[in-house]
């Protein structure tokens, strides 16, 4: 897959993310079920980190705890990044560890967007 124009590969990201959120508790129906569960997980779990690093980097150390099940190998996140067209067919070595060291921020920014949806 090549490289695709980013709003068309945040869509991608979008549709990732919540094919990811799970809950054992309750049934999420929707999207918006899987919004509000996730956020009020990481408000629940990880409010108090908010006001000491700031809410994308709360979020992004949360995500890296493995809060929802996403990718987290660095292969795996660099093939994630191709398949959903945030970048092209076999990048540079320099490429993917951009990608890989900046993972856990783009994908906080990716949900955060996803908030917007629920306000």
């Amino acid at each position: 897959m090549n490289k695709l124009h980013h709003t068309q590969y945040k869509k991608n990201y979008r549709n990732y993310i919540l094919s990811c959120i799970n809950s054992d508790d309750q049934e999420l129906k929707t999207d918006q079920d899987k919004i509000n569960y996730l956020f009020n997980r990481f408000y629940s779990e990880y409010s108090w980190n908010i006001s000491r690093v700031g809410k994308k980097a709360a979020l992004a150390e949360w995500l890296s705890g493995l809060a929802i099940d996403i990718e987290y190998y660095n292969d795996e996140i660099v093939k994630l990044a191709i398949k959903l067209g945030s970048i092209d067919e076999n990048p540079s070595e320099k490429l993917q560890e951009k990608i890989v060291s900046g993972y856990w921020d783009f994908m906080a920014n990716m949900i955060l967007n996803l908030e917007s949806e629920v306000n």
